[in-house]
């Protein structure tokens, strides 16, 4: 009796995963880079304006608003106020809106006849503190227009820049590469277990093996380095339980999906020699769903 074709659809379907995530990474950087290009509304004139969110302990913050229409402003202020560590821990930590102050106003400077405004802030010395702001756009009869940067147009909110430690770049290129090794095994894993569930002979160990690896890098870029390189930055390490116990934050995440990992692991050990205390189609299902689970918290950048 011929022996049957093995089905490629679970080739199919994990390309398919791996160009969505390609494809997600890479529209995530094309919109970064367009968006400062993008002119938004302000009552009667259009804006352009960038900003990365971050600066660097005792780095001023310097904020550029670009009027690029023809009609242009009689003056533009900023309007903003200052958190500390504490004050901005809600948003920092607990994501939830972090408490409001008393707006100040500084007048932004006009480079000449351009349309480019510019002030710069005093930098701020701790690690998590941040500014919000927005603009205010003034025309010759004294009527102002507000324009908030962040949120979008039906709720536009003030922009934040929060200040950060020093970083290490080696060890924020180990960070990545390590998420990078992750997403390569998690795919595997996705091959693997759906091949197991096409055709029982295909060996699930493949599917084992794999989602070892995957643990074991997901765990060191989680953890030690993932939190290496959060304590230096913004002066705290871990923002999960129990100080949160909220599932959106992103430690309580990676620490969900580590234990996961380790209880299905720990439930198909010893497959090779029959000591495995699930089946394994049960452990292809398991992993498939853990796998995409892993996959969704780097593309919803939820981690660390």
């Amino acid at each position: 009796m011929p022996e049957s074709k093995f089905p490629k659809w679970p080739l199919y379907v994990t390309v398919g995963v791996g160009l969505i995530i390609a494809l997600y990474y890479s529209f995530g950087m094309l919109m970064a880079v367009t968006s400062k290009h993008r002119a938004k509304e302000a009552g009667p004139y259009k804006v352009e304006f960038s900003e990365r969110g971050e600066r660097m302990l005792g780095v001023p913050c310097r904020l550029n608003l670009q009027v690029v229409s023809e009609a242009k402003p009689k003056a533009v202020n900023l309007a903003y106020y200052t958190l500390n560590r504490e004050e901005a821990g809600p948003a920092m930590i607990y994501h939830k809106i972090p408490m409001t102050k008393t707006f100040e106003s500084k007048p932004m400077v006009q480079a000449g006849n351009s349309g480019l405004y510019s002030v710069i802030l005093p930098p701020l010395t701790e690690m998590a503190a941040q500014y919000f702001y927005y603009f205010i756009l003034t025309d010759e009869s004294g009527q102002a227009y507000d324009f908030k940067p962040a949120g979008d147009a039906k709720n536009p909110e003030p922009g934040n820049v929060t200040y950060r430690g020093e970083g290490t770049h080696w060890v924020t290129v180990l960070h990545i590469a390590l998420m990078i090794l992750v997403v390569f095994f998690m795919l595997h894993v996705i091959y693997s277990s759906l091949a197991h569930i096409a055709r029982s002979d295909y060996p699930i160990s493949k599917a084992v093996h794999a989602g070892w690896w995957a643990n074991i890098f997901f765990f060191l870029t989680s953890f030690p380095i993932g939190l290496y390189v959060s304590g230096v930055a913004y002066g705290r390490p871990w923002t999960g339980v129990p100080q949160v116990w909220a599932w959106n934050d992103a430690d309580n995440k990676s620490l969900a999906i580590f234990v996961y990992w380790v209880v299905i692991l720990f439930l198909i050990w010893g497959v090779s020699s029959g000591k495995n205390k699930i089946g394994t189609k049960s452990y292809a299902w398991m992993s498939l769903l853990g796998a995409i689970a892993t996959v969704y918290l780097f593309l919803s950048g939820g981690h660390n």
